[in-house]
């Protein structure tokens, strides 16, 4: 498991951008599950950055948005598969938000969102699908 990417919750990207420090853009897209524009940029290490603008009170993060504004919002983890992380799921005793849902930002690989007994966000990003684990 390593971390993936950091995610921040903003109103608009195209101002964001502007003043935020990154390598490189990797990808904007509009993403119908999430109803949401998302951004993805390299870090200058090989964690990356998501930029998250909701589009309107049907996506997931509009709530957070109208709430704290622009903000962190997550980290995101990758794991190699479902095994793993229902081996940190239930260890840490995170409790599921949402997923597993393809994630059109990263090749419609799966990603599953849980809350820490701090209230934290947590995505996992999966790695590989293997039948004969556990999905929950």
């Amino acid at each position: 498991m390593k971390l993936h990417h950091t995610g921040f919750v903003i109103k608009n990207i195209d101002t964001w951008e502007i003043n935020m420090v990154y390598e490189k853009k990797i990808a904007d897209i509009y993403d119908p599950v999430q109803n949401a524009r998302l951004a993805l940029y390299s870090n200058y290490s090989d964690t990356m950055i998501e930029l998250i603008q909701p589009h309107n009170e049907r996506a997931f993060t509009w709530n957070s948005l109208m709430k704290y504004g622009n903000h962190f919002n997550h980290f995101c983890y990758e794991i190699d598969d479902y095994s793993d992380l229902n081996t940190i799921v239930s260890k840490m005793r995170m409790i599921k938000v949402l997923g597993p849902v393809p994630a059109l930002l990263f090749d419609m690989r799966e990603v599953v969102f849980y809350f820490t007994k701090n209230s934290q966000i947590v995505e996992f990003l999966i790695n590989k699908i293997q039948s004969d684990f556990k999905r929950e």
